[in-house]
């Protein structure tokens, strides 16, 4: 098991998600694109580089992903997003699949998308590229670093007029685009009105996973800089394995499990007008209530709606 902890340093509320990445598509479905450049390269090398068809399934590795928000004039941190990797695939991979998938139409649809690139193909199909479909990233042409890690890498053409970006060789795709990689979570907590404290149990996890950090608390969670400052970690992220990372997941979800029930539930089910089925599904997931029943989520993924020990919380 392995947990990547992170800020969000685009959300600085710790009640409430404020920005497109990560992206709440409903209750059960969190996508993750162009964000967290190192962790997408990583995540990329890993498992993606020797893909054949640009999409890994991993829902049976347990990779979770834990957001914080960013720094505010309170100094105060909650955990504010939770997701356990299902499915990860390169963007030319996501928007096709999310294209035909109704569910996410809305994130589609949405002038800033997270999923912000769009490949591109030659006369003969093969993919060459991609260009800019959203807004997210567009400052700055941010988007071209999304997919590379160098703005004038020798290997391709970028056209800051149309938003494009094409492959000079499109056979070494795997070597220069590094970065194209964005996934699929399981939605286990995503704050709309109200994060997750970090009270002595989750501090005492971040304390085990840092040993050679001085000055954690519940603020500075990566602990202090040379200079006496907060460390946000900027650009990089904490990874957690092991032991402690079963247990973080463990008090992480039993946690979440308190605040769906309570405020975000009732949040969730004003913002939509109605008690849709799929809450009442989270109603009895969350409460303990068994069943043999299979959720189907996209790509193909199945989950059975029986809850493990430890990851009560976790599955659909």
């Amino acid at each position: 098991m392995k947990v990547f902890v992170y800020i969000v340093a685009a959300s600085k509320n710790p009640d409430y998600v404020e920005c497109i990445v990560p992206f709440e598509v409903n209750n059960d479905i969190i996508f993750f694109g162009p964000c967290k450049k190192r962790l997408r390269r990583n995540l990329y090398e890993w498992y993606l580089k020797n893909s054949p068809n640009g999409e890994k399934d991993v829902s049976s590795e347990d990779l979770y992903v834990i957001g914080l928000n960013g720094s505010n004039s309170r100094k105060e941190r909650k955990i504010t997003w939770v997701g356990k990797i299902l499915k990860i695939l390169t963007f030319e991979k996501a928007y096709h699949s999310c294209l035909s998938d109704k569910q996410f139409k809305k994130m589609m649809q949405q002038q800033g998308s997270p999923l912000n690139l769009e490949p591109i193909y030659d006369s003969r199909k093969t993919f060459i590229g991609y260009k800019l479909r959203s807004t997210e990233h567009k400052e700055n042409d941010d988007w071209i670093l999304d997919v590379i890690e160098k703005r004038n890498d020798p290997n391709v053409e970028i056209d800051f007029e149309n938003k494009t970006m094409t492959l000079r060789n499109p056979s070494n795709r795997k070597e220069i685009f590094l970065r194209d990689c964005c996934f699929l979570c399981e939605n286990i907590f995503f704050a709309r009105g109200k994060g997750i404290d970090i009270k002595e149990d989750i501090l005492n996890i971040f304390k085990k996973a840092q040993p050679n950090k001085r000055g954690i608390d519940n603020y500075a969670i990566f602990g202090l800089r040379e200079d006496g400052g907060v460390d946000g970690l900027t650009g990089n992220y904490l990874e957690i394995s092991g032991r402690i990372a079963k247990k973080m997941i463990a008090i992480v979800t039993k946690k979440a499990k308190t605040v769906h029930t309570g405020e975000s539930l009732k949040k969730d089910t004003l913002r939509r007008g109605k008690c849709r089925r799929i809450i009442s599904q989270r109603q009895r997931r969350l409460t303990g209530g068994c069943t043999r029943r299979v959720y189907v989520l996209p790509f193909g993924i199945l989950l059975p709606l029986v809850a493990t020990s430890y990851t009560l919380g976790n599955v659909i």
